[in-house]
């Protein structure tokens, strides 16, 4: 592997990347085989194929990174950056990567700590998050107060930090984090501390919710909770469901955290597993919120999750704020399954001619839907605003053939939903990539804006970054990029906002081709 100096220079490594284009495009033989040997697109053609491969500018950039120990281009942009930065701000973004970042900015942050030991050196608080258990010894020596003490950038208490520390899940952290967590205990840490998170200044966060709702570590949240943490701290339990793996969620069920008041089934519904959902229903005390059947639909959870709730006792006659009842509002979703269910129940309702109109089109069953428009033309414009949100709801739960039936029909294709969002939103939100062709190639607006004052691309960067994104999501942000780049989205637009590195790669590979054909 290369090595950087200590203060890289991008423009040098991106001259490397074009001097290395041009000698494999030359056919020089080193050169062909650093592409065959680093680029995962080029490893399995001969070194006589790879010289007839359309190699680009982008690809040179991606065996630099390659051959300097990063995944992606962006990602060796990102380490320069940093190590070119001045030493507060390099902390705050590697403090970042620690505490918020998924397994490959984890990896970024081990490289950086490698590369610059003495970033975390000399502070005390900093020793919390790497789990330096001999740096907390000689603090708390030196401080009897140092358990409870706030510090570092964020203000938080030691166990607090202790407890955040993503690191915790990377070979070597995990038995010095414990270590760390056990001695601030045994010196008098308050395991039911509170801090402020400065981007959510109203809601103060628990030294448990670090390890059951933010790095979701069973073994961290058994000892928290061992040494007395309270588990119902309005925050845990509700993220606890977040993760796959349920062990922190049966944890705190079991030390004593309350269901009813954490919206926690509610979060569970945001995910389809119907294991979580019966787990929280079988400890819930008291009746079946009524909203749910609606809000599970509404997610797009499978009729096992359905089912779950309808067995808990939710109400089958609820109806939602616009007065929709349940077997209505599986209708217009086009869930002919949940139907179903309910009128073994016992629950049904007879479809008004704009319910069933919204029904077929949902079912995907155009010619039902074309001859009711036959008898009753201005039936479509008869829709109820609520009704009319059927589309963007179907296009947010990724039932494609629904939506297409709809805009054939003539739906409007702006229609809001949600948060103000139309259904490219939704269907960019989720990274939707088929549906966002859909949606574009029928007319739908990029620049249409949302709820929270931007438009498609904004949703794009957002929901690209966001670490958890309600199922079922295929995540296909990259692909929802190119769609809308191929339906005339200016790659000027793009370089507006922020993207995760999958698209900062691609919007690299973009504006290297456009540097290639402009220096012919």
């Amino acid at each position: 592997m290369s090595h950087l100096p200590p203060s890289p220079d991008l423009d040098h490594l991106r001259k490397q990347a074009k001097r290395l284009l041009r000698a494999a495009r030359e056919g020089t033989g080193e050169a062909l085989q650093r592409f065959a040997t680093t680029l995962p697109a080029a490893r399995d053609l001969s070194l006589a194929a790879l010289a007839q491969h359309p190699l680009r500018l982008h690809d040179a950039q991606s065996v630099i990174a390659r051959e300097h120990g990063f995944r992606s281009w962006t990602e060796l942009k990102r380490y320069v950056e940093w190590a070119r930065s001045a030493a507060a701000e390099r902390l705050s973004r590697w403090l970042g990567f620690v505490f918020e970042g998924q397994a490959r900015e984890r990896a970024l942050a081990l490289r950086m700590l490698g590369e610059e030991p003495g970033l975390v050196s000399g502070d005390p608080w900093l020793a919390c998050v790497v789990g330096d258990i001999a740096r907390i010894e000689r603090a708390l020596a030196a401080d009897p107060d140092f358990a409870n003490r706030p510090g570092g950038p964020w203000s938080m208490p030691p166990l607090a930090a202790v407890t955040s520390s993503q690191l915790i899940r990377e070979p070597g952290f995990e038995d010095r984090l414990l270590a760390s967590a056990r001695l601030l205990i045994g010196h008098g840490a308050d395991v039911n501390g509170r801090w402020i998170d400065p981007r959510f200044p109203d809601d103060p966060l628990s030294v448990l919710y670090g390890a059951a709702g933010r790095t979701h570590h069973a073994g961290m949240t058994a000892l928290l909770l061992e040494a007395g943490a309270n588990p119902d701290d309005n925050e845990s339990l509700y993220h606890s469901v977040e993760s796959k793996d349920l062990s922190c969620t049966r944890l705190l069920l079991a030390a004593g955290a309350r269901v009813v008041g954490t919206n926690a089934v509610a979060r569970s519904l945001d995910y389809d597993r119907p294991e979580a959902l019966q787990l929280l229903l079988s400890r819930r005390e008291g009746s079946v919120e009524t909203h749910w059947l609606h809000h599970a639909m509404l997610r797009g959870r499978s009729l096992a999750s359905i089912r779950a709730l309808v067995d808990a006792g939710a109400d089958l006659s609820a109806r939602d704020r616009a007065g929709t009842s349940v077997y209505v509002f599986a209708s217009r979703l086009g869930r002919e399954d949940v139907m179903a269910l309910l009128r073994e129940r016992g629950a049904t309702d007879v479809l008004t001619p704009e319910e069933a109109f919204v029904a077929a089109c949902a079912r995907a069953d155009e010619a039902t839907a074309k001859a009711m428009l036959r008898t009753a033309p201005d039936l479509l414009s008869r829709l109820s605003e609520a009704e009319l949100k059927a589309m963007p709801q179907l296009a947010s739960i990724g039932r494609t053939e629904g939506v297409r039936t709809m805009l054939a029909l003539g739906w409007p294709r702006e229609v809001k939903e949600a948060w103000h969002a139309t259904a490219l939103n939704l269907a960019i939100f989720a990274g939707d990539a088929a549906m966002t062709r859909l949606l574009l190639e029928k007319g739908a607006d990029w620049r249409t804006q949302h709820g929270y004052g931007s438009n498609a691309l904004g949703t794009l960067s957002f929901a690209s970054q966001a670490d958890e994104i309600a199922e079922p999501a295929p995540r296909d942000y990259l692909g929802c990029a190119v769609a809308l780049a191929d339906h005339g989205v200016p790659a000027e637009a793009f370089r507006s906002f922020g993207f995760p590195d999958e698209i900062m790669d691609w919007l690299e590979g973009q504006r290297a081709s456009e540097l290639e054909l402009s220096e012919g």
